[in-house]
């Protein structure tokens, strides 16, 4: 053995063995089951599609046995249930998205229903207390009950103007391991919108289905995106499919939260689709776990 070789040796097992040493970081924490309970789904799902996507003749079979053996699974959780139930019940009969109660389509971002804003962006709506009047009549005793306050208008998303177009919101939220500035996770909404539209721009003509995902809580993108964030689509009515890299534009969201869009030629009917992969942010690479979604193209 040479001298350079030997010295090379003992100086890599001396800094190996060094209490100084730089440490590997320490893996981010693990992803709280109560955060996504949909999130098993995902995981099985998004495979399906993109197999689907592969083999479209045959995807109407392969997402609905997917679909229902997931369903009928004792051991998935609720959530997961749903998600599987909302697949077998769009493929069999496609239907677009369904906005939960008291939220206006187009108008409000909003995450899906059964999602727990404390575990999406911050802490859900507190209910105000009504002011006491300083000189309020007292009721007549045979006046009839006052009605029940109306229920709080569910809280829009970060990253999301009043003047967004119709969209059909996926499934289920993403979720990233160890994302924001101070390593906890981030979630990311993600959203269809079919064409024709004038957002996001260039907007998706007639024919075309637009995506947008949106990590929520993030600075904005970076210049350069390291690894793909992809979306994968199958047309169930035409058994057209493909696939798509979303991008950030300069326009959308330049300093936060990241926002990826992309345009894909769908065409019209049934659109099943998976997005999956990973964002750069200005400070951060950060790996999603995927999601699924459905969209009615005119």
């Amino acid at each position: 053995m040479s001298g350079f070789a030997a010295a090379a040796i003992a100086c890599s097992t001396a800094v190996t063995l060094s209490p100084g040493a730089a440490a590997d970081p320490a893996p981010p924490p693990p992803i709280p089951a109560q955060q996504l309970p949909g999130l098993p789904a995902l995981t099985e799902l998004s495979p399906i599609i993109q197999q689907a996507a592969g083999n479209p003749e045959q995807a109407t079979q392969l997402l609905m046995a997917a679909a229902s053996a997931f369903t009928h699974n004792p051991t998935a959780p609720d959530q997961s249930k749903n998600v599987a139930a909302s697949v077998n019940q769009f493929v069999q009969a496609p239907t677009a998205h369904i906005v939960p109660p008291g939220v206006e389509p187009g108008a409000q971002a909003h995450l899906p229903t059964g999602i727990d804003p404390v575990h999406a962006a911050g802490p859900g709506p507190e209910a105000a207390p009504a002011p006491a009047g300083a000189n309020a009549v007292p009721v007549a005793a045979s006046a009839a009950p006052p009605a029940a306050p109306a229920p709080a208008p569910a809280a829009a998303a970060p990253g999301f103007s009043p003047d967004a177009p119709p969209t059909q919101d996926f499934m289920y939220p993403s979720i990233s391991n160890g994302c924001s500035a101070d390593g906890g996770n981030v979630l990311a909404t993600a959203l269809s919108v079919a064409g024709p539209a004038t957002i996001p721009t260039p907007g998706p003509r007639a024919g075309q289905t637009a995506y947008v995902f949106t990590a929520i809580g993030t600075p904005g993108p970076a210049d350069v995106q390291k690894l793909p964030l992809n979306v994968t689509w199958v047309n169930l009515t035409t058994g057209k499919s493909g696939s798509v890299t979303l991008k950030p534009q300069p326009d959308i969201n330049p300093a936060g939260p990241t926002t990826l869009t992309a345009i894909a030629d769908t065409g019209s009917g049934s659109v099943m689709s998976t997005i999956f992969g990973q964002v750069t942010t200005k400070d951060k690479q950060c790996q999603f776990l995927p999601t699924i979604g459905s969209t009615v193209v005119p």
